[in-house]
């Protein structure tokens, strides 16, 4: 059936089902979801398990070796890494690629229930690794004078108020001033009625309950029993009688000082020179990113009538960003529809074939948009990303058909049979080239690892818009072209431009017209002159390769600079704050462009976040600003400052460019390994902040107890290390909820033991049999050395060696790196390995030529089915290695370097370049099937498709320019592709109009050859065909003619 003929025929339910499409296009596109990045839920999770007091080696044996052993024993586990540190387990878990990480959470939970941890560590958190949730929906900074108080009013009022918003999963409150309830022994009255900490604290812990009952009769009524003992106010701790272990009873009060304190603050915020408490917010996995960010400020905003003190700042807010990517990216769809009806005016120079483009465009592009809504997708930087790139293509089927049309027309046909007959000539040709740039999309869409999760969205959505542009040529172009056709204006146009005078412009296309069969006159009688030049073209662009760097992902100005400060283990949050606030005036200094700046200081540890607005607006990139700063900062002593201007690697997962980890069981071993390779590895000339994950040992109190000595006073090991940590740092014994707020009741020693490492020795340790004895009396108290972290990989000690590379070549870097390696010997037992980003660029590049190798295997597929051959299709994809050599060639010409987004735009080509040869090819057939010999169907049917392979090629890369300079607030990203697919583009299209012909001439030679040798001595003798051969020079050329009358119909040649 006539596609083309079906539509015309039916032109009410054509023109409706447009219509339909315009409508529900709308609808679904204001209601898809907007994200800034693709949801990219990575096969792995991190355990956290946190153990007050406790320093690195206590967690590694009493912590994270247990949990290892049962993280170990869950199936799907591919391997773990672990850091012990004061306080803190952290696990991270790699799992095998296709586990349910919810199934495989809730496997772990299972298997922690049967781990015996220490009574005062804290269950352990299982976080799953969604890496589009790494940055927050929301950052909002509460200012005022009493932080106290902001923590109240966010507590009570403000995060209530956020987490009850459509979408929020969590309100995350840093730098406030918390409160708890502190109950301080006296240490001679508990010691005189035989009193401990721990006594106190399971006393306390028995007396605030709420105890189920069970149920009584009440007459004709059951009612529910339940003893309520909860303690409402600090009063209450304060009179608790408090049962004696030898008899007896005392008030709570008379033994302790009960009190309402603010807890020690954990961590710092500053909003410029103010103090603040920052809020994070965090959306639920399938949440509007935008709707979220943006419901945040009007909730705020609905909260300040009843709350007068509430002043806020949202130094970050996802929904900016992503209205500047939705904004991009609409203003390029634009400029691609206007640029590509531009393209088919000059070169039609028909109204009505310009109104025929500038309507079906639209229609395919709100196309899209259903599909997306069928399949799920966001509206986030890759699938708008995915449009952009494909608004250019899109108009390529509409241009090849149109322009049939027309030429037909032109012909003399009628304009039914030119609208019916010029669509169905190129048909099958449109067909092929659809199915071939469909071809590449499915194994990059199918693409495992990171680079599958990334560009997921962006293949399924560049291929619905494909395939809606396919239908669209094939259905509305012919039935608009019907209404709006004059076959009569036609003709006389035709007329006219046979009697016209030539212009300046005709004679300079007449003279590059006569230069172009010139040239491929030469090379389709000089055959082995064309593959040498195709050939040396390839080599010439691979050389220009060598030098050029490799990395994950380009750079992204985000308008944000991201500054973090290590400080040394040990460190108080005084000495942080202190280093955070010279930064910061260092920072306001450089840079002027800041518009919001907030801080958030942690013992030992500083983030900071700088809004330096949007890139339009300012001279500087986030890149240069980067620079200036790291230079500034880098003669501040006592800390490591790290300035990075773009998450993008980040997100993606990529480490830094210097990453050696060395695996072993022995500490010392390690470390001198570990400091050997850091003063080798920092020797290179481009190697910058090499550290190791050992950093320095620091001085530690060991408290070794005197087992004999212990027994003789009733006492226990564990007696005496409750004692010791009751003293230091006490214990949580119950909570209570206060004026809806809920305190920790804390119970703890007096706290003079903490004064000194003498204090601590004479510190009283209750006695079995009453009284104290002092701890001297019963362990050893000694400073020791010991490691601030102690990092694990597959249950054995593990030390990274990490930092940067002043160039950014990565992979130079890592060659390096290696070179030190191989001539390095390990001790017996250690091993050793590099696991950075060149690690994650490679295993990503390499699921990506995996996917390059399938995508050209079913593009042979849909190439071997289209023209019935095996050997065509060969001769149409040996355009392909000067396409993808020639595409990369225009990365260093522009100073970018090849990226993941590089490689996924040579994928596309493979199915976008062979479009052009594949019309041509078509049209030679068509040719030769009409009686012309090869040579003359070449020259005749070349110059006729140099027209729609311009018009296609134009408009692919028009829409394409935007992208490639970067123009827009979040182009910079997509500029590597950009650029890629413009170079590919440019050079394939030489390359198709003038070596095409050269391989089909070649392939053809050799289907002859084949045919002869499997026709064996039965078929009649022909003369030899050289598979190069030459044709006499004198020949004469076909005389060009784009209304080219048909010859008469003759048997088709066979190509194999």
């Amino acid at each position: 059936m006539n596609i083309a003929k079906a539509s015309i025929q039916h032109k009410v339910a054509t023109i409706l089902a447009s219509i339909l499409i315009c409508v529900f296009g709308l609808m679904f596109a204001t209601q898809l979801q907007m994200a800034l990045m693709p949801e990219m839920e990575m096969p792995m999770a991190v355990v956290a398990c946190y153990y007050t007091g406790a320093n690195p080696s206590d967690i590694e044996e009493l912590v994270t070796r247990p949990l290892e052993s049962a993280i170990m024993s869950v199936p799907g586990v591919d391997e773990i890494s672990s850091t012990s540190s004061d306080g803190v387990s952290q696990i991270q878990i790699t799992y095998v690629e296709g586990t349910d990480l919810d199934i495989a959470a809730t496997k772990l939970r299972e298997q922690f229930d049967m781990v015996s941890l220490p009574e005062d560590a804290i269950d352990p958190v299982i976080i799953n690794m969604n890496l589009s949730a790494l940055m927050p929906t929301a950052m909002i900074a509460l200012m005022g004078e009493d932080l106290s108080q902001l923590q109240v009013l966010a507590d009570d009022v403000v995060v209530p108020a956020l987490e009850r918003i459509n979408g929020v999963a969590q309100v995350t409150v840093n730098g406030g001033i918390s409160q708890q309830i502190a109950v301080e022994l006296d240490p001679t009255r508990a010691a005189g009625y035989g009193l401990s900490t721990s006594y106190v604290s399971q006393f306390l812990a028995g007396q605030n309950l709420i105890y189920p009952g069970g149920s009584l009769n009440n007459g004709s009524k059951k009612l529910t029993v339940s003893t309520d003992a909860k303690f409402q106010t600090v009063e209450d701790v304060q009179n608790m009688i408090l049962s004696l272990p030898t008899g007896g009873a005392v008030r709570l009060s008379e033994v302790a000082n009960i009190t309402l304190e603010d807890k020690d603050m954990d961590a710092m915020a500053k909003s410029g020179e103010a103090a603040c408490v920052v809020l994070q917010v965090s959306k639920q996995s399938s949440a509007n990113e935008v709707y979220v960010s943006e419901q945040v400020i009007k909730r705020l905003e609905s909260l300040k009538p009843d709350n007068p003190s509430l002043r806020y700042a949202a130094p970050y807010l996802a929904s900016d960003y992503i209205n500047q990517t939705v904004d991009a990216a609409y203003q390029n769809i634009l400029q691609g529809v206007l640029l590509a009806a531009i393209v088919v005016l000059l070169f039609l120079r028909r109204g009505g074939a310009t109104l025929t483009i500038a309507i079906s465009m639209p229609i395919c592009i709100l196309t899209v948009f259903l599909l997306m809504n069928a399949f799920g997708l966001t509206l986030n930087m890759m699938s708008l990303g995915g449009i952009a790139m494909g608004v250019g293509m899109i108009v390529d089927n509409s241009i090849v058909v149109l322009e049939n049309i027309y030429r037909f027309s032109a012909e003399g046909h009628s304009r039914e049979s030119a609208c019916i007959e010029g669509t169905s000539e190129v048909t099958s040709s449109v067909l092929a080239s659809t199915l071939t740039t469909e071809a590449v999309f499915v194994p990059l869409a199918l693409t495992g690892g990171m680079a599958g999760m990334m560009f997921k969205d962006f293949c399924l959505t560049i291929a619905s818009l494909i395939f809606a542009s396919l239908v669209i040529s094939l259905t509305l172009v012919p039935l608009l072209c019907y209404f709006t056709l004059d076959e009569e204006k036609v003709r006389r146009r035709q007329e006219k431009r046979a009697g016209k005078q030539s212009g300046p412009l005709k004679r300079l296309t007449e003279k590059i017209s006569a230069f172009y069969l010139k040239t491929l006159n030469f090379f389709i009688r000089h055959l082995f002159l064309g593959m040498a030049a195709s050939f040396a073209l390839v080599i010439i662009f691979g050389i220009t390769l060598v030098n050029t760097k490799m990395v994950l992902t380009p750079d992204m100005d985000q308008g944000m600079v991201n500054l973090s400060i290590s400080m040394p283990i040990g460190s108080q949050l005084n000495e942080t704050s202190v280093i955070a606030d010279r930064v910061s005036s260092i920072v306001e200094a450089e840079v002027l462009e800041i518009e919001e700046m907030f801080y958030i200081a942690s013992n030992e540890s500083v983030t900071m976040m700088m809004d330096i607005g949007s890139k339009s607006q300012r001279q500087r990139s986030s890149n240069d600003i980067a620079v200036v700063l790291r230079e500034a900062l880098q003669d501040i002593a006592g800390c490591e400052i790290t300035v990075s201007a773009s998450d993008s690697e980040a997100m993606m997962g990529g480490g830094g460019d210097i990453a050696v980890v060395i695996s072993g069981d022995d500490y010392e071993t390690l470390a001198f390994l570990a400091d050997d390779l850091i003063h080798q590895i920092s020797a290179l000339p481009d190697a910058v902040n090499v550290t190791s994950s050992l950093s320095e040992e620091i001085p530690q109190v060991k408290v070794s107890v005197n087992r004999e000595a212990a027994a003789q006073y009733g006492l226990t090991a564990a007696s005496i290390g409750a004692a010791v940590r009751s003293e230091l740092t006490g214990s949580t014994a119950t909570k209570v909820t206060i004026a809806g707020r809920e305190l920790n009741v804390v119970v703890r020693g007096s706290g003079a033991a903490s004064q000194s490492l003498d204090a601590l020795r004479s510190m009283g340790v209750p006695s079995a049999f009453g009284g104290t004895v002092p701890l001297s009396s019963v362990a050893e108290v000694a400073i020791e050395q010991a490691p601030q972290t102690i990092t694990r990989s597959n249950q054995t000690r593990q030390v990274t060696i990490s930092g940067d590379s002043i160039s950014g070549d990565t992979a130079a870097m890592t060659v390096a790196i290696w070179e030190i390696l191989n001539n390095y010997t390990f001790p017996q037992g250690y091993a050793v390995e590099t696991d950075g980003s060149y690690e994650t660029m490679m295993e990503s590049f390499g699921d990506l030529l995996l996917a390059l190798a399938a995508a050209l295997l079913l593009v042979y597929f849909v190439l071997a089915v289209q023209f019935e051959s095996f050997l065509m299709p060969v001769m149409v994809m040996l355009i392909l290695p000067v396409a993808f050599t020639g595409s990369l060639f225009g990365l260093p010409l522009t100073g970018r370097d090849i990226s993941m987004l590089s490689l996924v735009s040579i994928i596309m080509l493979a199915g976008t370049v062979v479009n052009s040869s594949i019309i041509l090819v078509e049209y030679i057939k068509i040719r030769r099937a009409r009686g012309e010999d090869r040579e003359t169907a070449i020259l005749h049917a070349c110059p006729l498709r140099v027209r729609p392979i311009l018009m296609t090629t134009l408009t692919t890369i028009l829409a394409m320019v935007p992208m490639a300079m970067g123009i827009g607030e979040t182009n910079e990203m997509m500029a590597d592709m950009g650029i890629t697919m413009i170079a590919g583009m440019v050079i394939s299209t030489i390359v198709t109009l003038v070596f095409t012909p050269v391989y089909y001439s070649v392939i053809d030679n050799l289907s002859r050859i084949f045919h002869r040798k499997t026709k064996g001595e039965n078929s009649p003798k022909r003369p030899r065909n050289p598979l190069f051969k030459r044709r006499n020079k004198h020949e004469e050329l076909p005389k060009s003619s784009s209304s080219e009358a048909p010859a008469p119909e003759a048997a088709p040649i066979e190509t194999a």
